[in-house]
């Protein structure tokens, strides 16, 4: 606390905000620590008038300060405003005293606008009267400074001077008045102040010329000196003045006025009765205010010529216990944390009374229940202390009340009351209103929507309140759950981060934390079970009848099928979920109502009656599959059933019914298309003979007997790279030696990495001896100018399902021939985001080596492949960089075992049928269906009998799941059958799944009896017609074979040469193709001979006129012409196409000069041909 006082002075009025002085650095404290500190201002028993900048410590007005309000009282011409400037830790309090100097804000102005001046006729020139002085609440020099009086004959003004300072004007009578020449004079008194601009006020003196009274008034006294207590109440009497006045009548009767001298604020706290002269208490009297009050009194006559006398009065005002002790909280530490340590000051507190004596003596005080206690600091300042260990949790806040008491009879007192806030230390935790939550969530949401707000709640305060939320990852299928979903940290909103399908994912379960801010941070968490909710998005899918093409399927059942037979069974499936994918079935449209049923819970379709010979024998029907969903979703399939004849029929009616029969039945439309097809043969078979036995060979007698054939390929060859050029040629080629200027240019760009030698001889010794040689090394420097390259441009690799994360798939390394650091190469992947997940998060690539890895576990079922580009980049300037494609392929592994899904099971594994006991051989009796989601190698299915109780009763097809009868039912035959049928799928070690299907056969109301008493049952359904087309078949089949061995026996034949034919023309061309037909008859020798092949023989070549089929062989042989008379010094030679070998001509030619040549080839051509 500092004793000294600093002292600054400025004028009144100053705009607010206008900066008095850098109190700061006037008082030696750092600007920097006045909002640490606290700093702030204290203005003794004022108004808050100024206040102090914190960030620049500057003293500054808040609000414009009025120096006549603020010291009214003109006693002085200083007027002081004392503040106290208070910071903390380390407190300090320093005084400073604000001069307000005045300016000259306020005009003079009378306390009367006009002023009434009654003069005697017989008053003696040179007589002085007072009036009203001006006031100007300005002080100095800005007060009023003199007087002007209007003009007049017969007055004027003499400006005094008062013991304040203060200045007033008397009239002074020039000369003798003449009441009867003017009895009233109007005269302008301005009062003019000494400010600069100087301002002014007017009044109006009346002066009333008056008879003569020549007597004053006189006082017992002319000083008084009273006391009176303060807050005396008003009207109290202070003193009754008495005067005496000699005169008579009206000119002895007094008037009691204040004189000039007495001033306005003396005047408003007493009241002076002007008849009777008794002083009385007008207003309030403070002793803290005003101590004193001093005053002047003037006793006037009434008579025509008034005279005055006048008196001085000392009023001092007594003490008393009046004024309430005051406390003033100096600093106050809100809020404080709940641990905070014993004996730490939380406020520094001052009090303060008015009162004198006794009376301004105070105490204080604060409750006794709180944990707090008062040390005295210094003189009226108190510190308040931490005595005992808080607890927020128990009291949050305390409500401190500080009682100050005065010592005066009767004692006074005040109080006041401040909350001091407790901080929260972290010591509670998060807490969920639940611990688990199941949310659920309807498939196909839009990316973003908004599932739940999960919200905890922290009992702390401020930051140890404030909770951050986050899923705890956890992977599923190695999908981070911050992939799928998404919170927000500040208030616990959860939000999808993409479309779930409820086929593919059901649900999630994982974790959320809340985690408060405080140090050291706590957290909890919460269990979150998102169960998606199943649309009706997937129509059903028909799995049974299977159809082939389009959505129609052909039926078959014979035509005596009895009442209640299966027809057949539709089955569908829906993969929504059981509630949607429950299917009804109906029939959308039937042929015939009153013929079949259809059971809208498992799709069967049964006969209603047995079949009539009125009933049509195709019958179609379209069932409708339709889900539980809302809207409903449905598939058709339409049914096309045809019924056959067996052996055996039954009739409603044997004697008056006639057996009726379609005579055209399927065997006879079998028998006609056998037929028309074998006849359609023979008639081939017959043209084609005719054509080959009409065409004669036309041989050309202009072409060469025989082209010697020399056919160079230039694959293979070596003989450019070896002789291209020579090893001088080579370095020649690339350097130019300048022997006279001794340099070395370079011609073309040489290989990258190359060291080339170099010797020189000196030339004086280059013809004697070379051990004078200088060998230099020139050596290459490399350039960033190659791209790396990848081997190839493509890369396909095959990932098994199920792999481990981190699993290497490949090494994809890519060459660069360049150098250092342009060899040194960097392998990245190209971003590509495949539904929302980027290929970074599905795999990563070893910058160095380029090892390609998994990151995650991949499932064939959800994804098959990939599809992606990786770079490379070498460290060049610039860099260069080569990309190329990457094909993963997931590989399927057999990990899923097949499902049955037909027949349709509603407990278990076992199914329940029933089948009429009539029905027929071949009949179906179930059908099994199974699926499998792996792939199609994977997932075919066979199906196989595990169990069955009568194997001769029943079949199974191994591909289609049906189950058949093999016979009739007979009375041997057990009513109950039972059957355990596996479905295997392919996969490696095989997966399956089995069904047990028991059998009940059911009697129908109407029998076929094999055994009649008079008509009997059977009937030859072999009828005449099929006699004659079997017949025919077999005539048409026999002429067919007849005609083929004919052909074959003509083929056979040796040919019988013209003589005019070229001798050495034969080709014998075989093939290894099933057909004989095309490849024996296409053309002639020579002409298909010639239309391949041009033999030039002078040039000895042989020249390819058309592209040879592929694989073919053609033996040439060449005869040179020297040797015409023998044949064994031929050359034959191989042309051969390029591809597969599937046929063989061989060609034996010669060179011919004359006739007898000619005929000695034909002999050894006839000889060859032979020997082939």
């Amino acid at each position: 606390m500092s004793s000294s006082v600093t002292h600054y002075s400025i004028p009144e009025e100053m705009e607010e905000g206008s900066v008095v002085a850098n109190l700061a650095g006037d008082l030696g404290v750092d600007v920097k620590t006045l909002i640490r500190r606290k700093m702030r201002l204290e203005i003794i028993a004022n108004k808050k008038y100024l206040d102090v900048n914190k960030e620049t410590g500057e003293l500054y007005i808040v609000e414009r300060i009025d120096r006549e309000t603020l010291c009214p009282a003109k006693t002085s011409s200083t007027c002081y405003l004392k503040m106290e400037a208070i910071i903390e830790n380390p407190k300090r309090i320093f005084y400073i005293e604000l001069e307000i100097m005045d300016i000259n804000d306020n005009a003079p102005h009378f306390r009367r606008d006009a002023i009434d001046l009654d003069i005697s006729e017989a008053t003696q020139a040179g007589e002085h009267f007072s009036v009203n002085n001006a006031v100007d609440p300005d002080v100095g020099s800005n007060s009023v400074k003199t007087y002007m009086l209007s003009e007049s004959d017969y007055f004027t003004i003499e400006i005094q001077t008062g013991r304040d300072g203060s200045k007033f004007a008397d009239i002074i009578l020039k000369n003798a008045l003449d009441r009867e020449t003017q009895a009233v004079h109007n005269l302008i008194l301005t009062a003019i102040d000494g400010g600069v601009p100087s301002r002014s006020g007017t009044a109006s003196i009346i002066v009333r010329v008056l008879d003569t009274n020549d007597n004053a008034p006189t006082f017992d006294k002319e000083n008084y000196n009273l006391n009176i207590i303060e807050n005396s109440p008003i009207g109290s009497l202070v003193v009754q003045l008495n005067v005496t006045d000699l005169d008579e009548g009206s000119n002895g009767e007094i008037v009691y006025a204040y004189s000039l001298y007495t001033s306005e604020k003396t005047q408003e706290a007493f009241y002076l009765n002007p008849n009777t002269g008794e002083i009385t208490v007008k207003g309030t009297l403070n002793y803290e205010d005003n101590k004193m009050y001093d005053m002047e009194v003037i006793a006037t006559d009434r008579g025509t010529n008034a005279l005055t006398g006048q008196c001085k009065l000392t009023i001092h005002v007594d003490d008393m216990n009046d004024n309430h002790p005051k406390i003033s909280i100096k600093s106050f530490h809100s809020p404080v944390k709940e641990n905070i340590e014993l004996e730490t000051v939380i406020a520094v507190v001052s009090v303060s009374d008015h009162d004198s004596g006794d009376n301004g003596v105070v105490d204080l005080r604060i409750p006794e229940n709180i944990p707090f206690k008062l040390k005295k600091s210094s003189e009226n300042y108190f510190e308040l202390v931490v005595s005992e260990p808080l607890d927020r949790e128990k009291v949050p806040e305390y409500d401190i009340t500080f009682t100050v008491t005065d010592r005066g009879s009767p004692p006074l007192s005040d109080n006041e009351t401040m909350t001091l806030e407790l901080l929260d230390v972290n010591d509670n935790v998060p807490q969920f209103p639940q611990s688990f939550y199941t949310i659920r969530l309807m498939e196909n949401n839009s990316p973003g929507a908004l599932i739940s707000a999960l919200t905890a709640l922290d009992p702390d305060l401020h930051e140890n309140q404030y909770l951050v939320y986050f899923i705890l990852e956890k992977e599923i299928a190695n999908t981070s759950m911050s992939m799928l979903f998404s919170i927000n940290p500040e208030n616990g909103n959860l939000y999808a981060l993409k479309t779930f399908d409820y086929e593919i994912e059901k649900e999630f379960l994982f974790h959320i934390e809340a985690r408060d801010s405080g140090v050291p941070p706590l957290s909890s968490n919460v269990t979150v079970h998102i169960i998606i909710v199943d649309q009706n998005d997937n129509k059903p899918v028909i799995v049974s009848p299977w159809r082939a093409h389009g959505s129609v399927v052909e039926e078959k059942i014979p035509r005596s099928t009895d009442k209640g037979s299966l027809v057949a069974k539709v089955i569908a499936l829906d993969t929504d979920s059981p509630q949607n994918s429950r299917i009804s079935y109906q029939f959308l449209q039937v042929s015939d109502a009153t013929l079949f049923s259809l059971d809208q819970y498992n799709g069967e379709i049964r006969t209603m009656r047995m079949f009539s010979y009125r009933d049509s024998r195709h019958q179609q029907m379209v069932v409708v599959a339709k889900d539980n969903g809302e809207p409903a979703l449905s598939a058709t399939v339409t049914i096309k059933l045809s019924t056959i004849e067996t052996a055996v029929k039954a009739y409603s009616d044997m004697t008056e019914v006639p057996l009726e029969y379609d005579i055209f039945s399927d065997i006879n439309l079998y028998l006609l298309i056998g037929l028309g097809s074998v006849s359609f043969l023979l008639l081939i078979t017959i043209l084609v003979t005719i054509v080959l036995k009409c065409q004669k060979p036309n041989y050309s007698k202009t072409a060469p007997p025989c082209r010697n054939s020399v056919i160079s390929s230039e694959r293979n060859s070596t003989i450019a790279d070896s002789t291209l050029v020579s090893n001088d040629a080579y370095w020649y080629s690339m350097f130019l030696a300048e022997t006279r200027k001794g340099k070395l240019v370079v011609r073309q760009p040489v290989p990258k990495g190359s060291r080339y030698i170099v010797s020189s001889l000196p030339r004086s010794t280059c013809g004697t001896d070379t051990s004078d040689s200088a060998a230099s090394t020139l050596q290459l420097l490399d350039v960033n100018d190659n791209v790396p390259q990848f081997p190839q441009s493509f890369y396909t690799i095959r990932v098994p399902e199920n792999n481990a994360p981190g699993a290497l798939l490949s090494s994809l390394t890519a060459i660069d021939p360049d150098l250092h650091e342009n060899q040194y190469l960097v392998y990245f992947i190209l971003e590509k985001e495949i539904v929302n997940t980027s290929m970074s998060m599905l795999f990563s690539i070893n910058p160095e080596n380029g090892n390609l890895y998994a990151l995650k576990t991949f499932d064939y079922e959800i994804e098959k492949e990939f599809l992606f580009h990786i770079e490379a980049r070498d460290s060049g300037v610039p860099p260069l960089s080569s990309n190329v494609t990457i094909h993963i392929i997931i590989v399927d592994q057999n990990d899923n075992k097949p499902v049955i899904v037909s027949p349709w099971r509603a407990h278990g594994s076992v199914v329940e049928e029933k089948i009429p006991r009539s029905t027929d051989k071949g009949s179906l009796v179930a059908k099994v269906i199974a699926l499998d989601t792996d792939s199609p190698q994977n997932s075919r299915i066979s199906y196989q009998f595990l169990q069955v109780s009568d194997a001769t009763l029943f079949s199974l097809d191994q591909y289609n799941g049906e189950i058949r009868t093999m016979r009739m039912f007979s009375y041997r035959d057990s009513r109950h059958q039972q059957m355990v049928v596996v479905a295997k799928d392919n996969g490696e070690p095989a997966l399956s799944a089995t069904v047990t299907i028991k059998l009940s056969t059911i009697e129908t109301a109407v029998k076929a009896y094999s055994d009649m008493t008079e008509v009997p049952l059977e009937y030859d359904i072999f009828s005449d017609i099929n006699l004659y087309l079997l017949i025919g078949l077999g005539s048409v089949s026999f002429l067919l074979l007849i005609t083929i061995l004919v052909t074959i026996v003509l083929k056979c034949q040796k040919p019988n040469y013209s003589k005019t034919a070229p001798p050495c023309r034969n080709s014998v061309i075989s093939s290894e193709r099933n057909s004989t037909i095309a490849d024996s008859t296409l053309v002639s020798n020579d002409a298909y001979w010639y239309s391949m092949f041009l033999a030039e023989t002078r040039k000895g070549k042989l020249v390819v006129r058309q592209p040879v089929p592929k694989g073919s062989r053609y033996f040439v042989s060449s005869l040179p012409r020297s040797t015409m008379s023998e044949t064994s010094g031929s050359a034959p030679s191989t042309l051969q196409s390029p591809d597969l070998q599937e046929y063989g001509c061989n060609f034996s030619t010669m060179d011919s000069e004359g006739g007898s040549e000619l005929r000695e080839r034909r002999k050894r051509v006839k000889h060859s041909s032979s020997h082939q």
